[in-house]
């Protein structure tokens, strides 16, 4: 490199660092709560055609407001029907349904006339005790619209199917400001459209905050490590560039920022850092040895030019495995990280050089030639490890073995709001639904009819009243709803509401004329969210208490049993709807995790094999790297870490990371080898050298990873928990068994 070409370098990085700041200022946050599902999935075809048929489960917005004792009280019930009114008006709320608002039909036994009575005569608190007991009886009030213990009610919600961040945005609002006004003594306020603005703020806040905890981590230490302004700015710099480059590139490509994409500027940050200080690492010590700043650069560049091709190659794939998902975040995850990382090498290996070679880093310089700090510590570390090599040994095999057992004890589950705290707003209020109403879990099930004349048949409807008794009582589904008990409530209104007719009609007559009369226009819009004439299918749907995808995968097989054994009529089902399928994207991603690693480690192997022509590069850089991947799997089982999204990516992502000191570790040692030192010295230069690079990069990439834990996104927390835990593990195996295991392999020489 020479002055003209180092100068057209640092301008061209520029530029185009311009119009990445251009691009990235134009990014977008969203969470796009459907991109989790799996894609080209069976399961997901059928829930998003079952979707068009009947109505999304996701679009709806609950407000359920206290009151100090019972809910019975004029003034109180005067607020919530005003309330009530108030949010119907508000823009694209399709309807809003609370206590004041619920009516039922009743056949005048005399005239002949449907009369729409209210369920709830709030305006008259003689009747309160009546009503009541009549509401108690109800099918589908109590958990929906009235709390168990009648100290809340709730306001329920149906607004535009599919809005746009900008419309939840403003919906939610919209609806916050209007309950505000009415002072309530208590309110709480649940739905997707504010989980989605909940969601987009903590992501825009955690973003800044994670990338201004790592600048500060990286500055120190790279301060610790190089003692000089310049050691921290260029590595900084790089590093920066290619984070900005990397959104430039997200944009160019027509996406915005989600939730697993909040994560990758500090990935980029702390994972980057690393050729930048292994090259200066690498110049300084030629420095040391007394060469010229201009061949120190040439030379550093040089040698361990392969090296870190093959760590930055590395580090990509752990990445690049996660686009093998059906998860379309995951997959444009690990894309991007990808990217951001080759971009980082690239520019290490361009803009580096080239401030190297403009700018006059003295202290830097001053530093490199006077005594080491790392040097003597490094030494004795080896000296330890070489006298107590066999108990080294024996002591890693009695730790997998231990962590082996952990591993066994990990529970694979998941919940719709495992991503939030349990202190989060957002999670408080999902916990108050499960305690006081139904719950918040939509239950969706799919009944398809072998025959239409089935909905006239007494056995087919007497089998579905069994089955949602069952459902009711064993699957715990609230507020169920379905044609079945639209029927039931269609015979206790032609038979003058009295309890008592709340059945399916024992004679076949009867229920003719409730079909026909459930025909009709004004009740045909309630009907037809339940049973599709053209496609001949039911659907049940309530809520339920988000008690993982563990549990309701047991009560599903209960179920397949229990239709099986109890049900005579012929018809088939399925369980379906979103929180379905976000148990089924876990579930994938779980079993794709063992196959996406095994890949990853044979792609690495295979690359490092060939590369240097050696079978034993393939084992030398497994098996250092396999070690901590073990312990940390035993940690998770031991601690109770469930295998989910967030912890199911973490083992390709450290491996991919992990692999990089093995990398440096054994390119030194061959080099050094094939210069004609013998095995212990070559693995004692490369351990005093390379060793240090080691143990700063991995304090800049586990401190990096480890201010993820500060996240509210307990996904994030796992992450950096994990992550930065493995890496440390990792260092520690490099350096007490790479040493070991390169005696073994090399004994003869």
């Amino acid at each position: 490199m020479n002055r003209r070409s180092a100068i057209i370098t640092i301008i061209s990085v520029a530029a185009l660092s311009v119009i990445s700041v251009v691009l990235a200022s134009r990014l977008k946050f969203s969470y796009d709560f459907e991109a989790f599902f799996p894609k080209n999935d069976p399961e997901t075809d059928f829930y998003i055609q079952f979707r068009e048929t009947f109505e999304t489960d996701n679009d709806f917005f609950i407000v359920a407001l206290e009151n100090d004792g019972s809910v019975f009280s004029r003034d109180f019930l005067t607020k919530v029907d005003s309330l009530n009114q108030r949010l119907r008006a508000v823009d694209n709320v399709v309807n809003a349904v609370g206590p004041t608002q619920l009516t039922r039909y009743v056949r005048d036994p005399v005239l002949g006339q449907v009369m729409q009575l209210p369920v709830l005569r709030w305006q008259e608190p003689e009747n309160y005790g009546v009503d009541s007991i009549e509401i108690t009886q109800s099918s589908g009030v109590v958990g929906y619209f009235f709390s168990e213990d009648f100290k809340s009610v709730a306001i329920n919600i149906r607004h535009a199917e599919k809005l746009s961040k900008a419309g939840c945005d403003k919906l939610s609002e919209d609806i916050e400001k209007t309950v505000a006004e009415f002072g309530f003594h208590r309110t709480h306020l649940i739905g997707r459209a504010l989980g989605q603005r909940l969601y987009v703020e903590l992501m825009i806040h955690e973003l800044i905050l994670f990338i201004s905890i790592s600048l500060l981590l990286t500055i120190l230490f790279l301060y610790i490590a190089f003692r000089s302004a310049w050691g921290i700015f260029i590595p900084t710099l790089v590093v920066l560039i290619s984070i900005l480059w990397t959104l430039g590139f997200i944009k160019i490509l027509g996406n915005d920022l989600d939730l697993m994409l909040t994560v990758l500027p500090t990935i980029i940050f702390v994972v980057g850092m690393s050729d930048s200080v292994h090259v200066l690492t690498k110049y300084m010590q030629e420095l040391r040895n007394g060469r010229e700043k201009r061949e120190a650069i040439r030379y550093a560049f040089k040698s361990i030019r392969l090296a870190t091709f093959l760590t930055a190659l590395t580090t990509s794939i752990g990445f690049l495995t996660l686009m093998l998902s059906s998860i379309e975040p995951i997959s444009k995850f690990g894309i991007y990280t990808s990217v951001g990382i080759m971009l980082a090498y690239g520019l290490t290996y361009t803009m580096l050089p080239a401030i190297l070679f403009l700018a006059t880093p003295a202290k830097l310089y001053i530093y490199a030639v006077s005594d080491d700090f790392w040097t003597a510590k490094l030494h004795r570390s080896l000296q330890w490890i070489i006298r107590n090599r066999r108990g080294v040994m024996i002591g890693t095999v009695a730790v997998c073995a231990v962590s082996v057992y952990g591993i066994y004890q990990i529970e694979v589950d998941n919940k719709m709001l495992e991503d939030l705290r349990d202190e989060h707003r957002l999670k408080q209020e999902f916990f108050y639904m499960e305690k006081n109403f139904a719950g918040c879990r939509p239950f969706e099930m799919a009944v398809i009819l072998s025959d239409p004349g089935q909905l006239n048949d007494q056995q087919f409807l007497h089998d579905m009243d069994t089955l949602q008794h069952w459902l009711t009582e064993v699957y715990g589904v609230g507020n169920l709803l379905s044609y079945n008990e639209i029927l039931k409530s269609a015979n206790q209104a032609m038979n003058a509401g009295v309890r008592d007719f709340y059945t399916i009609p024992p004679d076949s007559t009867d229920l003719r004329k409730l079909n026909k009369f459930l025909a009709r226009k004004e009740v045909g819009d309630v009907v037809n969210m339940h049973y599709n004439k053209d496609q001949h299918v039911m659907r049940i749907a309530g809520k339920l208490g988000d008690y993982g995808r563990k549990h309701y995968e047991s009560l599903n097989l209960q179920l397949d049993q229990f239709i099986a054994q109890n049900c005579h009529s012929k018809f088939n089902y399925r369980v379906t709807g979103t929180a379905q399928l976000i148990d089924l994207n876990n579930r994938y991603l779980v079993e794709n995790m063992v196959l996406d690693l095994l890949l990853s480690m044979l792609v690495i192997g295979l690359i490092m094999g060939v590369v240097y022509q050696s079978p034993k590069m393939i084992l030398l850089t497994i098996i250092p790297n396999l070690i901590p991947l073990v312990i940390v799997g035993g940690i998770m089982g031991a601690m109770g870490i469930p295998l989910k999204v967030s912890t199911s990516i973490v083992f390709n992502i450290a491996f991919g990371i992990a692999v990089d000191d093995t990398i440096h570790f054994l390119a030194r040692v061959r080099t050094l080898l094939r210069d004609g030192l013998s095995p212990i010295y070559a693995v004692k230069r490369t351990f005093l050298t390379t060793g240090k690079a080691m143990v700063v990069t991995t304090l800049i990439l586990s401190g990096g990873f480890l201010t993820l834990i500060l996240s509210d996104f307990l996904g994030t927390y796992y992450i950096g928990l994990l992550i930065s835990l493995t890496l440390f593990v990792a260092l520690i195996a490099e350096m007490l068994i790479s040493p070991l295991v390169i005696f073994y392999f090399y004994r003869k020489k």
